[in-house]
């Protein structure tokens, strides 16, 4: 562990880094800076983002097993109130980080939030009421974000990487504003109308680009 420092900064998830890792010393910069000047309230999220990303640059085809539970845990609490810790933690020690991705991650993802969308986090109908569409919006670009990760690392300059990495940055800062929105106490009533709302401009909106 000589050549590794421990990142605790969303706890309880847990970060491990490279010391000599430019790479990753940028990933601990921004995620530090985030937590410190947003107070994100959606930590699970933030940490599977700066996690992820810091995957290409350990060298290995499999997520970093002392990571694996915090990776695991996060995704639970991301997707709850289904409980997918087992299934997250099983996977991602068997398969390859990319694989675990495709085969494992990306469909639980899109199921919980499938019914994320009807019954949020809390059992409550329409809970996000308008901002859950712009909220997953923002997530899956996330996502798309933390998939070019290898690429970025592989093949960009270094000169690339503060654009990407602060792209990442702004992305999620948009994204835990949008949950904050999504997760309100707020009535039955105001929740469908502001879905409701939220639909009609949408519509009014597409109507008039084309």
């Amino acid at each position: 562990m000589t050549d590794k420092v421990i990142h605790t900064f969303c706890s309880p998830y847990k970060l491990i880094l490279m010391k000599n890792e430019y790479y990753h010393n940028m990933i601990a910069e921004y995620y530090e800076n985030f937590m410190k000047t947003y107070k994100p309230l959606n930590l699970s999220v933030t940490y599977l983002v700066w996690s992820g990303v810091s995957f290409p640059a350990f060298d290995t085809y499999k997520f970093p097993e002392d990571m694996a539970h915090s990776y695991a845990l996060a995704f639970n609490t991301h997707q709850r109130p289904h409980k997918t810790y087992g299934r997250h933690i099983e996977a991602i020690k068997y398969y390859t980080y990319f694989d675990y991705l495709w085969i494992v991650a990306f469909p639980v993802d899109v199921y919980a939030h499938t019914m994320q969308f009807f019954w949020g986090e809390r059992d409550e109908f329409l809970e996000g009421g308008a901002f859950f569409i712009p909220y997953m919006t923002s997530h899956w670009v996330l996502l798309s974000l933390t998939l070019l990760s290898p690429y970025v690392y592989r093949y960009s300059p270094q000169y690339t990487w503060i654009p990407y990495f602060s792209s990442i940055y702004y992305t999620l800062v948009v994204h835990d504003y949008c949950y904050r929105m999504a997760v309100r106490n707020i009535s039955l009533n105001q929740r469908l109308i502001e879905f409701i709302g939220f639909c009609y401009v949408s519509y009014a909106s597409y109507k008039l680009l084309i």
